[in-house]
């Protein structure tokens, strides 16, 4: 798959990703990521671990997504990863969005209002990382060669169980 985009190596596709570490500015980016920590609390409401974690289960959906897709034997596209990468720009402004509504009417004592966009930001993030965990869970089942639904019905018993 990797050949297909003109990588030759795992590696040469890390560097790709990642070429901070290639030319050892490990640091200074890390510096920089740093100071966008305050940004991305501001704008998603997330600290920096809560925000690495939503990155991870984008990531881990992605890539098992993948995974899925080759046992398969369904071709890797551009257009499925362009299709993710819009959905998690969706997703990012679906959790942001609300986010800065309420802090910003909570500043001008909107009370009502803020409650309101604070309710749809719980939402919100809850609901978007349920669809990818949910998703990551089908993907799972591809890959171990069950039903795609296999996952989601155990857990679906199971918590009919406890509830009755």
């Amino acid at each position: 798959m990797l050949a297909t985009f003109d990588y030759s190596s795992l590696l040469e596709f890390g560097h790709s990703l990642s070429l901070t570490i290639k030319y050892r500015w490990t640091m200074v980016t890390f510096g920089f990521s740093a100071s966008l920590f305050p940004l991305i609390d501001r704008l998603f409401g997330l600290d920096a671990f809560a925000f690495g974690v939503l990155l991870a289960v984008f990531i881990v959906e992605l890539t098992s997504g993948v995974v899925a897709s080759y046992i398969k034997r369904e071709k890797f596209s551009s257009m499925k990863l362009s299709r993710f990468t819009f959905k998690a720009a969706i997703y990012m402004l679906l959790i942001s969005a609300p986010y800065v509504m309420a802090t910003n009417f909570k500043a001008h004592n909107r009370t009502a209002i803020a409650f309101m966009f604070d309710w749809l930001y719980l939402f919100f993030v809850s609901q978007v990382v349920i669809e990818n965990l949910v998703s990551i869970l089908e993907n799972l089942a591809v890959i171990s060669g069950k039903d795609k639904t296999h996952w989601i019905t155990k857990i679906k018993e199971k918590f009919n169980n406890l509830i009755s």
